[in-house]
């Protein structure tokens, strides 16, 4: 079906799209609670954005279109009154904050886990095949944060529980007019917080705390451009805020607002999906001090990436390549993604990817087949199998097993 709708109508008919398992979410149970919805109206694949989805984080994790007041049904808790905005510097500028738990909880784990097994460039045995059944179910649980403050001012963190040795992560993000952000903290980078096309995390070094800066306009498709500075991770006496500069740049064409949220055409409001398309570069620069031991990018200086995605009906689909320059790395990554709706609540994924990280010596062709079916709408079961297809073989070990993979989801 493809009309012209305002978004508020899309986002009402997106029910059941997919919950895809990654590393960092930017919706989750704590905003749907704030605005009487489902987080379904900002995701066709958590924690990958559908239109609406990327709009909302867009606007500072606010309703687009100046809408956020009227779309809001648990209201916030005024600290202060209207009134003090005359008399400031007297009295406190006036500020609320969420009067509700602005709190979620994401579960998941393996119910089946399978790994082949290995043999040396000898043919000696390296691993045995191994397969479990349930010895990791629902065993990581992550705890987020995420609300607004003011007019002006919002916030998203996160912590994973069943890591002690990871630090929280988080930011907050101030708006000075709409499309006009300014964040602090981490996690902030679009190639790091659910990317559908997303290579980044495994090419270029993590960030840590730093600065982003991002301009963003369009009722319908429209641009986006953002650039930053961020500390490589947390060597004492290494770190400088700039260790890590990136610029990124897309252009969207067709489809709901980057910015606006409303104006696009959708190819299947069911799941969120705008029939578009979008193309976007980037560069990062790593600074050499930066990277201290050879598995965190000794001596890399430069990255350059582009990528390609779009949608169309129940199917959507993409790409991303990257390469360094200026070191002995040599890096040459890419990857190509392609998913279909069967149904609403049944989403299939086929991935390529040919990267390489930076305590390798070679890269990792790899296959991906995913399967994601919801039981509820927030409960979910993915089914996936990794093939790779081009061993790493040394004397002593193989670093490619194959592995089929169940897990199991609930978030609240």
């Amino acid at each position: 079906m493809r009309k012209k709708l305002a978004i508020a109508s899309a986002v009402s008919l997106s029910v059941l799209p997919m919950l895809v398992p990654a590393k960092d979410a930017s919706a989750i149970p704590a905003f749907a609670r704030k605005y009487g919805t489902s987080c379904y109206t900002c995701h066709s694949g958590f924690p990958a954005r559908n239109a609406f989805g990327e709009a909302f984080r867009n606007n500072g994790y606010r309703w687009p279109g100046g809408e956020d007041e009227d779309k809001t049904k648990q209201e916030q808790l005024k600290l202060g009154s209207d009134g003090w905005k005359k008399t400031f510097p007297q009295s406190p500028w006036p500020v609320d904050i969420p009067g509700y738990v602005p709190l979620a909880v994401w579960v998941r784990g393996p119910l089946v886990t399978y790994t082949e097994g290995t043999t040396t460039s000898a043919g000696a045995q390296a691993t045995k095949s191994n397969l479990n059944y349930g010895t990791g179910a629902l065993g990581s649980t992550t705890l987020f944060f995420g609300g607004t403050m003011g007019d002006n001012l919002s916030a998203f963190a996160q912590y994973n529980l069943a890591a002690t040795t990871t630090a929280p992560s988080g930011h907050v993000v101030w708006s000075f007019a709409p499309g006009v952000n300014l964040s602090f903290g981490n996690g902030f980078s679009d190639w790091t917080f659910g990317n559908a096309i997303q290579i980044y995390n495994a090419l270029y070094p993590t960030p840590g705390t730093g600065v982003e800066f991002s301009y963003i306009k369009g009722n319908s498709g429209g641009f986006k451009l953002t650039g930053g500075l961020a500390e490589a991770g947390t060597t004492a006496g290494i770190n400088k805020l700039d260790d890590i500069r990136y610029v990124r740049a897309k252009y969207k064409l067709g489809g709901a607002g980057l910015l606006g949220g409303a104006g696009g055409t959708y190819g299947n409001e069911y799941v969120g999906l705008d029939n578009h398309f979008a193309i976007a570069a980037e560069y990062v620069s790593a600074r050499n001090q930066a990277q201290v031991t050879a598995t965190t990018f000794t001596g890399a200086t430069d990255f350059y990436g582009a990528d390609v995605s779009g949608s169309i009906g129940n199917f959507y689909a993409g790409a991303a390549y990257s390469k360094s320059s200026g070191d002995g790395l040599k890096f040459d990554n890419s990857r190509i993604q392609g998913g279909y709706f069967v149904f609403p609540w049944m989403q299939t994924t086929v991935t390529y990817s040919n990267l390489r990280g930076g305590d390798e010596t070679s890269n990792d062709p790899t296959v991906i087949f995913a399967v994601n079916t919801h039981l509820r709408a927030n409960a979910y079961i993915t089914t996936q199998y990794t093939l790779h297809t081009k061993n790493r073989i040394t004397p002593s070990s193989n670093t490619t097993a194959d592995t089929f993979v169940v897990t199991a989801g609930f978030a609240f």
